[in-house]
Formats: C-alpha cells, structure tokens, sequence
C-alpha cells in the first residue's frame, strides 16, 4: 500500500469559489516509482504533494495513506502517518537550524520519538546513505556549500526512515553539475533502498533523464500521467500546456525538420539522439 487519491478536491476555505485541486485520481506505489511532478506556476503540484503527507486535508473526496484513510476534517493522529512519507520543502538548507550536521539530520527521529544515541544511529546511517563523510558531523551547515546543506537537509528528512521521499524542486538553484550528483544520489539511493521517490520539477531535462513516469498538473487538474516518452512524444500536449522538450528532443525535432535523421519515438538523452544520427550515416 502507498497513496491513493479517490477524487479529491481541494480549496483553502469554504467561501473560496475556485479549486486549487479537484478531481484528483492518483496511486503512488511504496516501492521502486520515480515520479516527477510538472506544470506552471500555480498548476497545484506543492499543494498536491502536501496531501501526500497530509500536511493539508481534502476538502472532498479521500487520500488512502499507508492504510490510514484521510478524510475532510480527519481527527486522525497523522504523526505516524507523516513519519512514513518524507517531504522534503523547496531551499530544504532553509529548515537547517542546528549548530552541526549531525544534530540538524538527528532532530526528525528525536521529533518521531526516537532516544538521543537511536536518534543519533539513525542520523549517522542516513548521512551515509546521502553521500555525507564522516569528517562533516561536527560542522556546522551553515559552511557547507549549496549542494552540501541540501545534502543535510534530505539526510535530515530519510533519517525518520519514510517509505516514500517527496521532494519539491530539490534541483531549483544549483549549477549543472550539482544537478547531476544530486539526481544520480536519488537515483543511487532508490537503487540501493528501492524507497519510491516523487518530486516536483521545472527542469524537463531532468524529467527526460531520470523520470520512470510523468504527472502533469494544469489548474489543479492531472491532465497527464504516463511514461516521458508518451510525454515527450504528444506535441499537442505539449504546446496545449504550454511545456518544453529536453535539450536534446529540442535538437533532434530541428534535424528532422532539415531532413537529416528521422525517428518515430522523439530521443530523450544524448545517447538516444547519436544513435538515431548514427544509424542515419550507416545509410548514407
């Protein structure tokens, strides 16, 4: 069991006359999905994530959390059921608050009820798990670089060992090569945990490359929710909402335009695209 939306609809209060969310069908896997999250600003994604772990509550419909149903109004204690979906915020480095790397990822198994050395176990193997050396525990997070701090704040988040990691826009603000380690450090810990992660993003190359499956948001509705190859490949979709193809989609589309390759499924990554351009030479 994981999440499961049964037509959902959302608005901050009663009088609001307009949804932020509605009619959301959705089930999320516990295990082994990599879903990214896309749309405009104010398409609904943040706030569809925070129904994940019901740090907001449907105004209609029910989320089926890990066999917890949440309901409007829930009276539910939703401590246990926050505890097993992680969410991690936009500028997670913002959260860091302690005076050394340890503390800070020690203090989400303090909060969930863990003592002070399993709170401190749990930290230290979380660190690890995210890439975070040893001879960083005693320093404070506020010297760390960007990519670093962000490091802490998702090591802070998996030390309370949730079964799912939500993260929004955790790539927002780092240069092309902290993008990189930090999405192959999500890829490695799926991999290695087969923990099911979704996060919200602007980036469609990073969409290309690493998304198992695609949900796109328009004005609270899901107008999307497929694999980045049906995705990338329905162009009326894309121009519809307005949604970008990767860098190298964006290139392959102008070679064929010219006449010099030709492919049926739209390439996704560099690797794709030599293949097509070298099959084409192959001919020539």
């Amino acid at each position: 069991m994981g999440i499961y939306f049964h037509n959902v609809e959302f608005k901050y209060n009663k009088k609001a006359s307009k949804n932020i969310l509605s009619d959301i069908n959705l089930n999320i896997r516990k295990i082994d999905e990599f879903v990214m999250i896309v749309g405009h600003t104010g398409s609904g994604k943040s706030t569809l994530v925070q129904h994940m772990n019901a740090l907001l509550l449907p105004s209609k419909g029910t989320i089926n959390i890990y066999d917890k149903l949440i309901k409007p109004n829930c009276k539910l204690k939703l401590k246990l059921v926050r505890s097993k979906i992680g969410l991690v915020f936009q500028f997670p480095e913002y959260q860091l608050f302690e005076d050394t790397v340890i503390k800070d990822i020690s203090f989400g198994p303090k909060n969930f009820g863990k003592s002070k050395e399993e709170a401190k176990i749990q930290a230290k193997k979380a660190a690890e798990l995210i890439g975070l050396e040893e001879n960083m525990y005693e320093k404070s997070p506020f010297n760390l670089s960007g990519g670093q701090m962000r490091r802490v704040a998702i090591a802070g988040i998996l030390a309370s060992e949730p079964e799912i990691l939500i993260l929004d826009e955790p790539t927002v603000g780092l240069d092309p090569k902290g993008k990189d380690n930090l999405m192959d450090l999500l890829v490695k810990l799926q991999n290695e945990t087969h923990k099911s992660i979704v996060m919200i993003t602007h980036d469609m190359n990073t969409v290309a490359k690493y998304a198992k499956r695609v949900i796109v948001m328009n004005k609270g509705i899901v107008v999307f929710d497929g694999t980045p190859q049906d995705l990338f490949d329905n162009e009326e979709l894309l121009e519809q909402h307005n949604l970008s193809l990767p860098e190298c989609g964006k290139y392959a589309k102008a070679l064929k335009e010219k006449g010099l390759i030709d492919y049926n499924n739209i390439p996704l990554t560099k690797e794709a695209l030599l293949k097509i351009i070298a099959k084409e030479e192959s001919h020539e």
